[in-house]
């Protein structure tokens, strides 16, 4: 974070944006930002940026509302997955309801960034469902999750699925591996459901510990 921070101040000096006494962007100034309708496109990447690094609860409406803009999505999506409050998972979970195509498809990438579970259900519903890219990110982030839920819904697709989500699956399982095993937890379970798959060799061969 040190690092994300100090590149970050050396460009906003380059840009005139106000800095706060501790050397962090300053939050209200990167809001007021947004809000200026003559404001640059740099500019407003740049304040979405500083929110990444000092944005909290009072940061998140002004986010989400670019995530609907096709050119600062990207940019709006950083700063809600890097914002610890609730409140930003909760508005990335909100736009699954609305946005389509590649900007559905990158709030969904988010939320397994984040590690959002109240994001799970709804993520299974999309893993399990017709649009290819969007499940197999869904997978993904079901995978960077790992609750047992998520877990769950990631075997059966494994089990199930055809051979291009089957393969999704299994490398979704194996990053869920890693977490459980990260948290103490046994992935034993989870391994044995790779390997037994009808997926690659050098794939099921991965799940060996």
């Amino acid at each position: 974070m040190k690092f994300y921070q100090s590149t970050f101040l050396a460009t906003l000096v380059c840009l005139g944006l106000t800095v706060s006494a501790f050397g962090l962007p300053d939050e209200a100034a990167s809001l007021a930002v947004l809000k200026k309708a003559d404001a640059s496109l740099e500019e407003k990447a740049m304040a979405c940026a500083n929110l990444a690094v000092v944005g909290d609860a009072d940061a998140v409406p002004a986010l989400a509302e670019l995530l609907t803009d096709e050119e600062l999505h990207d940019y709006a999506r950083d700063a809600l997955e890097r914002i610890e409050d609730p409140a930003a998972g909760k508005a990335l979970l909100a736009a699954l309801k609305t946005l389509k195509g590649s900007l559905r498809v990158g709030v969904i990438i988010s939320l397994g960034d984040r590690g959002e579970k109240a994001a799970v259900p709804a993520l299974q519903k999309i893993a399990t469902g017709k649009n290819k890219v969007a499940a197999d990110a869904a997978l993904s982030s079901l995978g960077s999750i790992a609750t047992d839920s998520a877990v769950e819904t990631i075997l059966a697709v494994l089990k199930e699925g055809d051979a291009e989500t089957r393969l999704a699956a299994a490398h979704a399982a194996l990053v869920a591996a890693e977490r459980i095993a990260a948290d103490g937890r046994s992935p034993a379970a989870i391994r044995k459901a790779i390997a037994a798959a009808d997926v690659p060799a050098h794939v099921a061969k991965s799940a060996s510990p």
